[in-house]
């Protein structure tokens, strides 16, 4: 069985307001992976970073822990406007994704890159997906044409029920450089008290039983 089962959490200090990198502060990540041992925590997901600083320290500490870090290339100020698509999608932001691939692409604990984090959050915004779609692709070509080791990119989806699996559908398929690598949504129906098939996720197990790229 060469399936990886994370046991993470996200780490993102000072909440996703705040918009801190806790990868460049040393001090605050030799406390916090002293705690994450503690709690056998093997993954870390942080959803904005400076990729100009330097995150060498941070990443060994995590590294040395056996933990691996989860990125989300967006950031406040670089990301998709998902009431406005297209003005977004440029070579400004562009270039910001690519800068935070090569800042993190030589860490041989960095898992995967998030080429968005729930830009499509009802139904009006699903005139993002071709956008979403494109970061994905553009990263993946970016990770390959600049030599890096093949690192995983998809894209993490909102609680929206009635878009949730066309969008996993939209992002499977399409040419090998356009497909994710993952797809990733968040789902908090089943949240205590509940079960298995009160929630309902008896059936989306069904529903994505035969979905073909890692789900996360």
């Amino acid at each position: 069985d060469n399936r990886f089962y994370i046991r993470g959490v996200d780490y993102q200090p000072g909440g996703a307001s705040d918009a801190k990198d806790p990868i460049a502060d040393v001090d605050g990540c030799k406390r916090d992976v002293e705690e994450f041992k503690k709690l056998g925590i093997n993954t870390v997901r942080v959803y904005t970073v400076d990729n100009t600083a330097d995150h060498d320290e941070c990443m060994g500490l995590l590294a040395d822990a056996g933990i691996y870090l989860a990125l989300d290339v967006n950031t406040p100020k670089y990301s998709i406007n998902r009431g406005d698509p297209a003005p977004s999608y440029n070579k400004v932001y562009l270039q910001s994704l690519f800068a935070t691939v090569d800042a993190f692409a030589n860490y041989d604990n960095t898992l995967l890159f998030f080429s968005g984090n729930e830009v499509i959050n009802d139904d009006k915004t699903s005139n993002c997906a071709p956008y979403v779609k494109a970061v994905t692709r553009d990263l993946r070509q970016y990770i390959g044409s600049r030599g890096y080791r093949k690192i995983p990119v998809g894209y993490s989806a909102a609680d929206v029920e009635s878009n949730r699996f066309e969008m996993a559908q939209y992002m499977n398929c399409g040419t090998d450089d356009q497909r994710s690598d993952f797809y990733a949504f968040n789902d908090y129906s089943w949240c205590d008290p509940s079960s298995f098939t009160k929630s309902g996720w008896d059936q989306k197990v069904k529903q994505y039983g035969d979905y073909s790229i890692p789900l996360l």
